[in-house]
């Protein structure tokens, strides 16, 4: 059979799990590993009523959810299963590419006085079913439907499973109004695309004109802004970067405020501020809370691998990114953050080929092509990072044809950049002026010009509290100004007040 687009293959570990409630819950959660691993499909609707949609799509996000929070056991992300489902994979294929052991899926009926739910768990790789349950419902109660069917199946899923127990209570994504806008908005989210983005923004937005207190819509809404800081993207909001930190930060705390058991808050908030260079203790708090809420949940893994790393817990950090992966392997955004560390590290073999990979997945996106471009750059193949389409980060080319000799059609190059920079002429509906602002920092900084270089990050630090990339600004491209003593010194006395800047951009927001 052919498959028409990517299939990134993600190997399941499957040992005795190592209990992640130890002393240190940040560091130990780098370690943990799965005694099961399952894929849930998204539950059929048999019923003849199109208006049980809802109801399904409520039922597989529960039972996603709940298995999430138990940690011991990996249950692969929804945006990666939807992606692989749309490729018509076999069940092996699925399971495979998914690195799952077992596959769930359901089907939704109407009966004579409500309704019934049939539930299939099967082996991955033969197809052969290992358990089937049948679940009643006759009231009408939506939410309360969705809720009790989901932890019904999960009891009766993870009673056969030694060592796994199920709390009680735990997150609710089902009952609201909004929930199907919300839907559309986290699978756009999860392309990382500026259309997928702004398709993201929308939906969110309508989630929440349905239901104003859905706390997931919220921490959505955090993650558009956070992100679009990340990929340069032009998301619609007046102002610089900080008006779109400022934002998220609002956001995420509304989420927070309204739900706090809901992991995904504590997640987008921890995210805004690890990339706003908050202090790393207040950051881990953060994240020590969405461990505790979703252990196993692939966007707590992400980006708590970053806190990890600012942490210096780089071989923690380096693990939990791969986790990440394993959980979602079709998020191109996972393979870019291992990227940009392997990057940082020195490895960039591993940089080059997850950055491909993501550009594979979302061929949209231009930051994986930056990311292998530098990778190729420090490997010595400045060549093959020339050949390159790299789109708006022409200053990026521009190192690459310096290091092979082409001095002169490298500095016409930047010369031109600096003066439609300065002149306000670039035209982009796309990406903020941050992505060319980054590039000239890594130029100047390539060809051992502190000045040039401090300048630019000043002047991208001005733009985004993103700014220049910290893995980029700490990987061997900066090696030749990050000697100068005054480099070193204004980029701390930059990186200190950023906090600060997006804090007082969201009280000033809030007051308005």
């Amino acid at each position: 059979m052919l498959i028409a687009a990517p299939v990134v293959l993600a190997g399941a570990v499957l040992v005795v799990w190592h209990p992640w409630r130890q002393d240190d819950p940040l560091a130990a959660f780098a370690n943990l590993r799965f005694i099961d691993s399952v894929a849930v499909l998204p539950i059929e609707n048999r019923t003849g009523d199109p208006a049980m949609e809802h109801l399904c799509a409520g039922v597989t996000d529960e039972i996603v959810a709940r298995l999430k929070r138990l940690g011991s056991i990996k249950a692969s992300d929804p945006y990666s299963v939807e992606r692989l489902l749309a490729l018509e994979l076999t069940a092996r294929q699925l399971a495979d590419s998914l690195g799952v052991e077992k596959l769930v899926s359901g089907a939704l009926y109407a009966t004579a006085d409500g309704i019934r739910l049939n539930m299939r768990v099967s082996n991955g790789g033969t197809g052969e079913a290992l358990s089937t349950w049948r679940y009643e419902w006759v009231a009408d109660h939506r939410f309360e439907t969705a809720l009790n069917l989901a932890q019904s199946f999960v009891d009766d899923y993870v009673d056969a499973i030694p060592l796994v127990t199920v709390p009680a209570g735990g997150p609710s994504v089902a009952h609201s109004v909004g929930h199907e806008a919300y839907l559309i908005g986290r699978a756009a989210l999860g392309r990382r695309t500026a259309a997928g983005l702004a398709r993201a923004r929308v939906a969110f937005g309508e989630a929440l004109a349905l239901d104003s207190a859905y706390a997931d819509a919220y921490a959505g809404l955090s993650n558009v802004y956070a992100l679009s800081l990340a990929y340069r993207y032009r998301i619609g909001v007046d102002g610089n970067g900080y008006r779109a930190a400022g934002l998220a930060l609002i956001m995420a705390n509304r989420a927070i405020a309204l739900d706090p058991e809901l992991a995904s808050g504590f997640t987008a908030r921890g995210y805004l501020a690890s990339r706003s260079f908050a202090p790393v203790e207040q950051v881990a708090s953060d994240c020590r809370r969405a461990i505790d809420l979703e252990p196993s949940a692939a966007d707590v893994l992400s980006w708590c691998a970053r806190v990890l790393g600012q942490r210096g817990d780089v071989d923690a950090a380096w693990r939990a990114a791969e986790q990440a992966i394993a959980l979602d392997p079709q998020n191109a955004g996972r393979r870019l953050a291992l990227a940009y560390d392997a990057l940082a590290l020195g490895r960039y073999e591993r940089a080059a080929a997850e950055a491909h990979l993501a550009g594979e997945l979302e061929p949209e996106l231009t930051l994986p092509r930056a990311i292998e471009a530098r990778a190729h750059l420090l490997a010595g193949r400045a060549e093959r990072c020339v050949a390159m389409g790299l789109g708006p980060h022409a200053g990026l080319r521009a190192t690459c044809l310096y290091e092979l000799g082409h001095r002169e059609e490298a500095a016409a190059t930047i010369d031109s950049l600096v003066a439609a920079l300065e002149a306000g002429t670039l035209e982009d509906t796309v990406f903020t002026d941050v992505i060319r602002t980054e590039d000239l920092a890594t130029y100047y900084a390539w060809v051992g010009d502190p000045a040039e270089s401090l300048r630019w990050v000043r002047r991208a630090y001005e733009l985004s509290p993103s700014g220049v990339e910290p893995r980029v600004l700490e990987s061997v491209i900066f090696d030749r100004v990050r000697q100068d003593a005054r480099f070193s010194r204004e980029v701390e006395r930059i990186r200190a007040g950023i906090w600060a800047r997006v804090q007082l951009e969201a009280r000033g927001l809030v007051a308005r």
